[in-house]
């Protein structure tokens, strides 16, 4: 193996192109010239593999390439400013940690500030203005996965690729490196070659555990199926599909899904509905972090619990608190296609087949009441002025073509989009998880990057759209023609504060007086013009009448590389 010396700054991007990183997503500070030489000098000499994606703003980095790493399950790479950047993107970092997305953020530090004459200077505002104690490795540390800072040129390499090794690690999640500016300038020595590093797991779980767990299936009366996140790998999804076919076991998707997990216009999907697990003899868990609340409270008395999922007990949450019977940890497809191959050879498989498929028609018209049900409400509300927000939904579920991918951040109204705008196809729903707002924006970009021939719809509560760094967003969206569909359902309220502070004072001064501190977004913006101002397409909608037409010249602007912004005016109901 032939090792040459480099510049560090060319060896950075040979590394990450070595470890199949194909986007450097970036809100560049002063520290990161010997990478940004490097990468004009490839791209002199012809087109790189790496493209550099200039966010502006940091939580845009962070968020975009989070959208693309949930969208192409590979790990990312941001490079920020100095602590300062980590800290304007914590939210945004903690929400990746949350979502378990693999992803490598470096910020650059000095590691001498000007006193050793051998190195380069990084200039005084380093020592002004720039270094915190520790550094942004001790800084950010709450917020992701591992984080720690190079210490020498010559463990530059060896770092980086560790790094990006122990983000891909499941549990997956970001880390962060803190890379000294002053080792970038130097030279370092650099396995000439091009072979990737691999890395073989052994995650395979025991024949006997999943014949436990087929036994467990198979012998259930009442079973039933939760799930939030086991969509991240689209084979879960058809495996599930497999399994619940087989044993006639309806699907629940509790608290938040982030992804796709099962199709939702399927006849054993089941909107969640605590009182049917209450007489369930198996809860089978596939990834789901947060079935049911409060965790004590188990649903079903005697009911066995199973769990499937990459993790297990949850160690990066504070408290978790769910007894679960039998837990099978590692790939959720893999587990889920085993336990498939169980039941079919199961001997007491046929013997039940009659009780299931009586099971079957129930579940079967249960999932058709529900249908007609939320279908009904949309329709009884269709002239409702203000929009009523199960009408767009119901508009919205008609008007969206099969393979538009939806990209959810709102809190009152999720449950309504989950329950109404039913997609079907894997990867094809992205919601969050995290209980911060800001990320939504910034993941329908990153989604959008990776799936470039799919119209991608954000759909975004006013509430939400504030805290996201909109204007940069909507410039990249126009820098890097990434024409995304953004609804905004604007209620002109933060109504999931107004729910809570009526809640705890059904009868308090707030309802006599009508002052809900902090729920009205007042005077109500104009939210359109913002997507004039960067060459898109802006509609305010106040009739209902007028959806379906805005979704379908927005589709007409996504066809042509340019961005849309709906502004739905809508009224201040939401589900309880």
């Amino acid at each position: 193996m032939k090792e040459t010396v480099v510049p560090a700054g060319r060896a950075f991007l040979r590394a990450m192109e070595k470890s199949g990183i194909g986007y450097v997503f970036s809100s560049p500070g002063s520290e990161w010239p010997p990478v940004w030489e490097a990468l004009a000098d490839r791209s002199e000499g012809g087109p790189s593999k790496l493209q550099y994606i200039n966010c502006r703003h940091e939580a845009l980095a962070v968020n975009l390439a989070t959208g693309y790493a949930k969208a192409t399950r590979k790990t990312q790479l941001v490079l920020l400013h100095a602590s300062v950047g980590p800290l304007n993107a914590a939210m945004a970092l903690r929400s990746a940690y949350q979502e378990r997305v693999p992803m490598l953020i470096c910020a650059g530090e000095s590691a001498a500030f000007g006193e050793d004459d051998r190195l380069a200077d990084p200039g005084g505002q380093w020592l002004h203005d720039l270094c915190d104690l520790g550094g942004p490795a001790d800084m950010l540390r709450r917020c992701v996965k591992w984080s720690e800072r190079v210490l020498s040129p010559a463990v530059l390499i060896p770092s980086l690729e560790r790094a990006l090794q122990i983000a891909a690690e499941p549990p997956a999640g970001p880390v962060l490196l803190g890379v000294p500016f002053e080792w970038l300038m130097e030279e370092v020595r650099f396995r000439d070659d091009e072979r990737p590093n691999q890395v073989i797991r052994a995650t395979q779980v025991e024949e006997e555990a999943i014949q436990k767990a087929v036994a467990l299936l198979v012998e259930a009366k009442r079973p039933v199926i939760l799930t939030e996140h086991s969509g991240q790998d689209p084979e879960s999804v058809s495996c599930l599909v497999e399994i619940c076919e087989l044993l006639r076991v309806p699907v629940m998707e509790p608290y938040r899904p982030a992804f796709l997990n099962f199709p939702r216009n399927h006849p054993l999907y089941l909107s969640y509905d605590r009182n049917y697990l209450e007489t369930s003899d198996l809860i089978l868990l596939v990834g789901a972090v947060s079935p049911w609340y409060p965790a004590n409270k188990a649903p079903g008395a005697g009911a066995k619990v199973l769990a499937v999922g990459e993790e297990f007990p949850h160690s990066r949450l504070p408290f978790w608190g769910y007894s679960v019977d039998l837990a099978l940890v590692g790939p959720v497809a893999g587990i889920l296609k085993r336990i498939a191959q169980g039941v079919k050879a199961a001997g007491e498989f046929s013997s039940r087949q009659a009780a299931r498929e009586e099971g079957y028609r129930a579940i079967k018209e249960e999932h058709d009441r529900q249908a007609h049900r939320v279908e009904s409400q949309g329709m009884e509300h269709s002239t409702e002025i203000p929009i009523d927000p199960r009408w767009l939904c119901y508009v919205l579920n008609q008007a969206l073509p099969p393979d538009a991918v939806i990209v959810e951040e709102t809190t009152v109204h999720r449950t309504l989009i989950q329950s109404m705008i039913r997609r079907d196809q894997p990867m094809s729903h992205f919601g969050r998880i995290t209980g911060g707002l800001g990320i939504g924006l910034g993941y329908a970009l990153g989604v959008k990057l990776a799936m470039k021939e799919r119209p991608v719809f954000a759909l975004i509560g006013d509430g939400a759209f504030h805290y996201n760094p909109v204007v940069a967003c909507l410039g990249s969206a126009q820098e890097y023609q990434l024409p995304i569909i953004i609804v905004v359902f604007n209620n002109g309220r933060y109504g999931s504060m107004e729910r809570s502070l009526l809640r705890y004072f059904p009868d308090g001064a707030a309802k006599r007086t009508g002052i809900h501190h902090g729920a009205p977004i007042e005077p109500n913006p104009d939210y359109r013009r913002l997507a004039e101002a960067y060459g898109g397409y802006g509609i305010r909608v106040e009739d209902p009448g007028d959806i379906e037409r805005s979704v379908a010249e927005a589709l007409k602007y996504d066809a042509v590389g340019k961005f849309s912004l709906i502004d739905v005016v809508l009224s201040d109901f939401s589900p309880r």
